[in-house]
């Protein structure tokens, strides 16, 4: 016990700084090893810092990396790290949303710096794939500013992006789509052109088109890039050979065989992807002599399917392998393409099927909630009416992954939406749902209410849930001490005190209420900002603030729209925020200003007591704004 707590007092005088020195040293002492003792504190201290605090522990490492002038010290830096998100992975920790957007930005200046060495990247390619990952599952936004360095490295320094390139897990096209000419054309030059002292460089080619096979089998058939991929392979091979090199592509293939059984195990690759690379085996079978034992090793690795059983689908209907798990899966949305919306509602609910047949249910549904929304389908108010005590039981269900908690916001919205075009329907269940959570389940609660994207023109249900949610915001509005720990909170407090004042600004009796939660809106940010936790705090907030704004806007009236511009003044008036977090304001703006109908656009005048700026104040600061940054 005292042991640990030692260890919690030293991790947070290394971590909770804004210097990378303290962890440096630790790192430096593991890379000497020169005394025992020293060495095993040393170790004891890093491991506790990675399993107690792995999103610090990650900002950190990326620091030292960046910033320390002992190659050794740099090398053994992201070594550990490569390590401990594999293992995070493993132990499905995951990292949270926040640290990611400080973390993306610093892997990729560490992937562009100049002291960045080829013997690096072994390690470097494997942390872009694990963060990678945890951007996808985590819901981030994306990571184009990847795809961007990528795309770079591909014209600049080739044989570095095709490291990180092959380790990527499975990306949206419009990801690839950038970088996948020049990065393919660079390959074929390798491939095309080997090195007798060079085969890792030309088995990194032959992987980084392989990969790019796999990676295109994932989105969607593109039948003349592919053919086009596997004429470069069969190429490059046969003319190997020709040269009298084929010792060279026995041992380019040997690499090759090594990256597939990875790269398949990690990805599970479908049956496209697995025949995409058989092709490729089939082609060049007949020519080589001293590559056949490899080539047949290769093809039997593909054909094998995996010894470990996969999770059902539906816990009645277990799956034998991974094909007939895609066919159950085609089969479960085909058959529900046959049912109501409450019936599908019902599958949702049911404890019979599994994780992923519910999340495939509850998507469903919400495309066809939109597709009434958006009249491609009509469904009565008298089903909308049983989907709502459904929707509830849904909501009060402890078993519902953050994924799904987020499809089953949207459909919220979808019901709220329809059920608010009839004045005489009211929801008391929603309403007292998130009355009733907003002090036990404050993220989810608050989670729904800023979900409800839709004008909430029944004022006592307004006020209700805001008697119960407005206090617990007041109260999370106030900024965190420790970046240690996950800050989700703030974040979702801040958003959630907007959603608060926009339905609100319409009641005369809630005014004090509006002005009191945009003050302290402010007043967090400001001092978030002084204490330099803006970056993985404010311009989080920023960004979820622009995505409900660019959904709310289509019904802002002219009192929502004097209240945006005047809080954008407002918080881009900080003294000391970054540039970057001032952009998404920008934007915000910019999306306003476009968006908003013409009619109601009238700038702030005269006494906004909210802001507690009197007229004149208000008028200057209006044209100064307007004028230096295009407001």
């Amino acid at each position: 016990m005292e042991e640990s707590s030692n260890l919690m007092l030293k991790s947070r005088e290394v971590l909770a700084t804004p210097s990378h020195k303290g962890l440096e040293k630790i790192v430096e002492t593991l890379s000497m090893f020169q005394d025992f003792n020293e060495y095993e504190s040393a170790f004891a201290l890093l491991n506790f810092c990675a399993t107690n605090f792995p999103n610090c522990y990650t900002l950190m490492l990326l620091k030292v990396y960046r910033s320390s002038s002992n190659g050794d010290i740099r090398s053994h830096s992201i070594c550990f790290l490569s390590e401990s998100l594999f293992d995070f992975r493993t132990r499905n920790l995951e990292l949270s949303r926040i640290a990611l957007h400080e973390i993306k930005p610093l892997v990729i200046e560490c992937l562009l710096m100049q002291e960045t060495k080829e013997s690096d990247m072994k390690y470097l390619r494997r942390i872009v794939s694990l963060i990678t990952y945890y951007v996808v599952i985590c819901d981030n936004g994306g990571w184009f500013e990847l795809s961007d360095s990528i795309l770079w490295l591909a014209e600049n320094e080739p044989v570095k992006a095709f490291h990180i390139f092959i380790d990527l897990p499975s990306v949206y096209e419009n990801f690839i789509d950038k970088f996948m000419k020049i990065i393919v054309e660079k390959a074929e030059k390798v491939l095309l052109n080997p090195e007798k002292d060079r085969v890792q460089d030309w088995s990194l080619a032959l992987e980084t088109v392989v990969k790019m096979g796999i990676q295109i089998l994932d989105t969607e058939m593109r039948v003349d890039l592919i053919k086009n991929l596997i004429n470069t392979l069969v190429k490059s091979v046969k003319e190997l050979v020709e040269k009298g090199m084929e010792q060279f592509l026995v041992q380019g293939l040997e690499h090759l065989e090594r990256f597939v059984s990875r790269d398949k195990n990690l990805y599970n690759y479908n049956k496209e992807q697995r025949h995409f690379v058989m092709t490729f085996m089939f082609k060049i079978k007949d020519f080589v002599t001293q590559s056949k034992e490899i080539v047949k090793k290769i093809t039997q690795l593909l054909k094998t399917q995996d010894i470990a059983a996969s999770k059902p689908v539906v816990k009645v209907k277990p799956r034998e392998n991974q094909d007939d798990g895609e066919e159950y899966e085609r089969g479960l949305f085909d058959h529900l393409k046959t049912l109501s919306s409450v019936d599908i509602l019902k599958i949702f609910v049911s404890n019979v099927v599994d994780d992923r047949s519910r999340e495939i249910a509850i998507r469903r549904l919400e495309v066809v909630l939109s597709d009434h929304i958006s009249k491609k389908v009509d469904i009565d108010i008298a089903e909308m009416r049983q989907l709502q005590p459904l929707v509830i039981s849904c909501l009060k269900q402890e078993r519902i992954s953050d994924s799904m908690f987020k499809v089953l916001g949207q459909v919220v919205n979808h019901v709220v939406y329809e059920m608010f075009k009839h004045q005489d329907v009211a929801w008391d269940g929603l309403r007292d749902y998130i009355a009733s959570h907003s002090k036990t389940k404050f993220q989810r609660a608050v989670y729904i209410f800023q979900c409800l994207t839709t004008p909430l023109e029944d004022d006592d249900f307004v006020i209700h849930v805001m008697e119960n949610l407005l206090p617990e915001i007041r109260i999370r509005l106030n900024p965190p001490r420790d970046l240690l720990v996950d800050n989700s909170c703030w974040d979702l407090a801040f958003t959630g005190a907007f959603c608060a004042t926009i339905h609100l600004i319409e009641i005369p009796s809630q005014a004090e209420s509006v002005k009191e939660i945009a003050n302290k809106m402010i007043d967090s940010v400001r001092e978030l900002v002084e204490r330099g936790m803006e970056v993985g705090l404010v311009r989080r907030a920023f960004r979820d603030l622009e995505s409900i704004v660019k959904k709310q806007m289509e019904w802002y009236g002219t009192n929502e729209y004097k209240f945006v511009k005047g809080l954008l003044w407002k918080l881009y008036a900080i003294k000391g925020m970054k540039w970057e977090s001032k952009i998404v304001l920008w934007r915000i703006n910019v999306i306003v200003d476009r968006r908003v109908n013409v009619e109601v656009k009238k700038l702030p005048k005269g006494k906004l007591d909210w802001l507690n700026l009197p007229e004149g104040e208000g008028c200057v600061q209006s044209e100064i704004l307007l004028a230096d940054y295009g407001f």
